[in-house]
């Protein structure tokens, strides 16, 4: 066979190409307007069989990140077994480490918080209702340096106490001034804070009736304490009073919709004292002036129904991962200053491990600017995305 004069077949794409007026740079553009098109996006697998074995599939789905005081990230997984994990930015470090494991069939979901004295406080609940359940538990944890040329080392995880008997912990947030975390229980819905200096757990009233409240906290610069009851309306517990008061102020949804929406996620910018967040009814992203009381819709960023992660960045942005369960997660950015909202793409990485990214549950922003996104699939990654170099505040 002549092979030199031989007519080899065409890929369809090619031959439209090859038309006249066909636009030959097409597939750059889906490349670049499907995927993050904006800074970098990089993960880490949860595990460096050098140092620790990863975390094995239905056990590493991310569901909590906080970030202490010397710039290490860590995370907690849910799934058959419950983790602990600690990720080191510095260039000495740069891997994944699995500290422990917390509990079988358990959840920590956004409920790990970092205290100025460098310890970490978690709380756990059930995955599944079971029978018998004593209740989710306050744990503890402190450690050192984690990796070096001489290997790794870390504490001991200790589980605490269990706030409300027979109920989980639904979110934590922390008062770092005061020394005091807050929590609420994912039953009856009961207030709980924990004093660190004094380790003691006190309960305050539920938030509402079960089921009605939202499962997410959060606290300002002025140690006030914000969350949402029956369709999303905001409630704050102030810490000089000790009392829990009603808004009557609802989160954003759409018209008809309000029975539905609760709070899916909280972030604060302490620098403007304003508070971010989405509900769960229709993913629409709002900002709330604690002090004048003012709610303002800032729109819909992605096509889906959830926002499922929420922070903000060093340069005052908003960095957020729209996407419902069993979907394809995109990432977006909302910039106060110019009031430009807008969906960045799809999270796609090439470096460490090529991987897509479908489902996130939460987000935290490193001590250098980066943002730090948690994976919460079967088999997840945490994924660090670096924004475009400008100016931070």
């Amino acid at each position: 066979m002549d092979l030199e004069h031989r007519t080899w077949p065409v890929a369809p794409q090619q031959e439209a190409q090859d038309k006249p007026g066909f636009p030959r740079d097409v597939g750059w553009r889906y490349d670049h307007s499907t995927f993050v098109r904006e800074g970098h996006l990089e993960n880490r697998t949860l595990g460096n069989m050098a140092l620790t074995r990863p975390i094995a599939a239905g056990e590493c789905a991310i569901t909590a990140l906080t970030c202490d005081r010397r710039g290490r990230i860590f995370g907690a997984t849910s799934g058959k077994r419950s983790h602990l994990f600690v990720y080191h930015p510095g260039p000495g470090a740069d891997v994944v480490i699995d500290i422990g494991t917390i509990g079988e069939e358990t959840a920590v979901h956004r409920a790990l918080v970092a205290t100025p004295d460098g310890h970490i406080i978690g709380g756990t609940r059930s995955l599944e209702p079971r029978e018998g359940y004593a209740g989710g538990q306050l744990f503890h944890y402190q450690g050192g340096d984690y990796a070096s040329e001489f290997g790794y080392g870390h504490g001991t995880i200790e589980l605490a106490t269990i706030p409300v008997p027979g109920e989980g912990i639904a979110a934590l947030t922390i008062d770092p001034v005061r020394g005091v975390v807050y929590g609420l229980s994912d039953g009856s819905g009961t207030l709980f804070t924990c004093d660190l200096a004094q380790r003691e757990v006190k309960l305050k009233s539920p938030v509402d009736h079960p089921g009605q409240f939202s499962w997410a906290l959060i606290a300002d610069r002025e140690g006030k304490v914000w969350g949402a009851r029956r369709y999303g309306e905001l409630f704050c517990y102030d810490p000089e009073s000790d009392a829990v008061t009603n808004l009557k102020v609802p989160i954003p949804s759409v018209a008809g919709r309000e029975y539905y929406n609760k709070v899916d996620v909280f972030a604060y910018d302490a620098k403007s004292h304003l508070i971010y967040g989405s509900g769960t009814a229709d993913g629409l992203l709002f900002c709330f002036d604690p002090t004048a009381k003012k709610m303002i819709s800032l729109g819909k960023p992605v096509t889906q129904p959830r926002i499922r992660a929420l922070t903000v960045g060093a340069d005052g942005k908003v960095y957020g991962i729209g996407g419902d369960t069993d979907g394809m997660g995109h990432l977006f950015v909302y910039d106060p200053q110019s009031r430009d909202l807008r969906d960045l793409g799809i999270p796609y990485a090439m470096v460490q491990n090529p991987w897509h990214g479908y489902e996130f549950e939460c987000a935290i922003t490193g001590r250098w600017g980066e943002i730090y996104l948690g994976e919460s699939d079967r088999i997840s990654h945490l994924f660090i995305y670096f924004p475009p170099v400008g100016e931070t505040r």
